[in-house]
C-alpha cells in the first residue's frame, strides 16, 4: 500500500490560491504512485478563525464544497483514496425549524470519486471552539482494499480539553477496540504549550525497515526511511564569512530537527495502548499524519508529517518530513 502525505503552507482565506498550490505540488503523482493521499486539517482555508462570522465565507457543503470536489477529482485521477480537511456547514431540520451547525471535518473519498465518509473533529482545540460544534464521536469503518480505517483531526489525539487524564488515551483506546489498522490524521498542529508532558510514557522510536521516501519541495534527493534530517538553504556570502553562515545554518537545522523529533515522539506516545499486550501480534497498524507548516496569526505550525508503524514492541518511524518545509511524504507499507 502506497501512502502519500501532502505537507504545505496554506494562506488564511485564500482558498483558490491554496487549491492551485496543492494541485501543482501533486501534479507529478501518477496512479501507480499512491493508494491513499492525505492532506492537512482545513487544508485550503487556513486554520485560525476567530468567530462564526469570520469563518462563514469559507464554510463548505459536505458534498459540493471546493475541498470535497478537489478530493473527488484527484481521487479519480489517481485511482486512490483521498482525505482532505475543511470547515463544514450543515443545515439541520428539527420539526420544520432550520438552523446551521458548523464543524471542523474531513472528507474521505474513494478511487471512484464517491464520498465514503465525513468525519467531524470530536475533541475541539480552543481555536475550534470559536466557531465549531463538537463532532459526535470517533469513527472507524471497513474500507475494501485498506482494512479497518479510522479518522482523526489534530486535537483528537490529545486528552479531552487537556482536562482528562493523560493516561485515558481516548482516541487510541477507541481505535484499538475497533481493530483499526490504518489511522488517517489530518493536522494543523502548532507549537503550543497546551499539550501535557508525558515523561513516564515515552516509547523509543525505531526506524522501520519499510520502503519510504520524503522529498522536500525546496530540492534534494529522496531520503530513506527514518532519515528525516533537513537540508539547509544554500547561502552565498561575498565576504567569505563561511564559518559564520555555517554556524547559523547548523543551529537552525538542529532546532528544526529537535522540533520535529519532539512532535513525532508526542504523537507516538498518544498511541500507547497499541503497544505491549494491547496489540494483536498478527495485525499491522499504521498511523498516518499529514500536518501543515507556516505561521498564521502568530501560530507556528510544525509540519513533521509522518507514518508510524504501531508495533507490539513500540512505535517504528517509517518516514517523515521536516518541521519547516513543504513537500510530499511517500511511503510504502
Amino acid at each position: 500500500m502506497k501512502i502519500v502525505c501532502l505537507q504545505f503552507e496554506p494562506f488564511l482565506g485564500e482558498v483558490q490560491r491554496n487549491i492551485d498550490h496543492a494541485t501543482k505540488m501533486i501534479a507529478d503523482l501518477k496512479p501507480e504512485d499512491v493508494d491513499v493521499l492525505v492532506l492537512p486539517e482545513m487544508a485550503f482555508t487556513g486554520y485560525v478563525f476567530t468567530s462564526k462570522e469570520h469563518i462563514r465565507p469559507y464554510l463548505e457543503d459536505a458534498e459540493t464544497g471546493p475541498s470535497v470536489q478537489w478530493a473527488k477529482t484527484q481521487a479519480v485521477r489517481l485511482g486512490a483514496h483521498v482525505q482532505v480537511g475543511y470547515p463544514e456547514k450543515r443545515i439541520i431540520n428539527e420539526e420544520d425549524k432550520f438552523h446551521e451547525e458548523f464543524y471542523n471535518s474531513v472528507c474521505f473519498v474513494s478511487p471512484e470519486g464517491n464520498l465514503l465518509a465525513t468525519y467531524s473533529k470530536h475533541f475541539l482545540y480552543y481555536t475550534d471552539e470559536n466557531w465549531a460544534e463538537e463532532g459526535a464521536g470517533f469513527r472507524s469503518m471497513p474500507v475494501p482494499g485498506l482494512g479497518q480505517v479510522g479518522f482523526g483531526i489534530c486535537m483528537d489525539v490529545n486528552p479531552y480539553q487537556f482536562k482528562a487524564s493523560f493516561l485515558d488515551y481516548e482516541f487510541s483506546n477507541f481505535h484499538l477496540k475497533q481493530n483499526t489498522n490504518l489511522l488517517l490524521c489530518s493536522m494543523a498542529w502548532n507549537k503550543g504549550d497546551e499539550a501535557p508532558k508525558a515523561e513516564k510514557v515515552e516509547p523509543k522510536l525505531k526506524s522501520a525497515a519499510s520502503k519510504a521516501r520524503a522529498k522536500a519541495s525546496e530540492g534534494g534527493d529522496y531520503k530513506e526511511a527514518g532519515d528525516v534530517e533537513e537540508q539547509g538553504d544554500q547561502v552565498e556570502d561575498d565576504d567569505d564569512n563561511d564559518e559564520e553562515w555555517e554556524d547559523e545554518e547548523d543551529e537552525e537545522d538542529e532546532e528544526q530537527s529537535e522540533l520535529q523529533h519532539e512532535t513525532i515522539r508526542y504523537w507516538a506516545v498518544r498511541m500507547n495502548p497499541y503497544y505491549g499486550m494491547g496489540q494483536r501480534s498478527s495485525q499491522e497498524v499504521y498511523l498516518v499524519v499529514a500536518n501543515r507548516i507556516g505561521i498564521e496569526s502568530g501560530n507556528l505550525f510544525v509540519g513533521s508529517s509522518c507514518v508510524l508503524k504501531l508495533s507490539a514492541s513500540g512505535p517504528e518511524l517509517v518516514g517523515a518530513l521536516p518541521a519547516n518545509k513543504e513537500g510530499l511524504l511517500q511511503v510504502e507499507i
